[in-house]
């Protein structure tokens, strides 16, 4: 196989040279309105290919390596009490596989993914919408988990942050204490 970046062979679809040199991550965060800490990684049009390849096989391979570059690395930077828990955004597999269920998977051992906990019932596509679009048309998920559990949203992209202040205020409804959200990339940043 070929590095998707560089093209040189490589065993994963990423090289390590790439990932240490054109994907070496810039941890950032923003507070969105709700108070929720949001800490991103990469400028969105920085790795912009990368996060289209959501609905590809490779895709998953391309998720799985950049978690374990990102979330797993960031997360080794903490003395998180056991028991925390990752919740996946709207995991519900499409294309044969979801890309926040992988993000998820790549935070153990330090947190302990929730999947299927946190499911939108509207599948509008927000892609390129403004703010004002994404509020009139709320994900409105559906919470599987219990609570009085502190948990740690993921999800890929944040652009408006009007999914992850819905995600926030609905686990928060249902007595899930969120400490922070990870997202590979701000489309605020890059």
């Amino acid at each position: 196989m070929r590095c998707h970046l560089c093209l040189k062979l490589s065993w994963q679809p990423l090289c390590k040279t790439c990932l240490q040199t054109i994907l070496a991550p810039t941890p950032a965060f923003r507070i969105l309105p709700s108070g929720l800490k949001v800490y991103s990684f990469y400028g969105y049009h920085d790795i912009a290919p990368l996060l289209h390849t959501k609905h590809t096989y490779i895709g998953a391979k391309i998720f799985a390596q950049l978690g374990k570059h990102t979330f797993f690395e960031f997360l080794k930077t903490f003395e998180l009490p056991s028991g925390i828990c990752a919740v996946p955004i709207d995991d519900h597999v499409r294309h044969g596989y979801s890309h926040s269920a992988i993000l998820a998977k790549a935070t153990q051992p330090f947190l302990t993914p929730l999947y299927g906990s946190l499911r939108a019932q509207n599948h509008e596509s927000y892609s390129g919408k403004s703010r004002a679009f994404r509020q009139a048309n709320k994900r409105d998920f559906i919470v599987t988990c219990k609570g009085e559990i502190d948990a740690i949203l993921i999800d890929d992209i944040i652009t408006t942050g009007s999914t992850l202040e819905e995600a926030h205020e609905t686990l928060k409804k249902h007595g899930v204490n969120v400490l922070f959200a990870l997202v590979l990339a701000d489309a605020k940043e890059g």
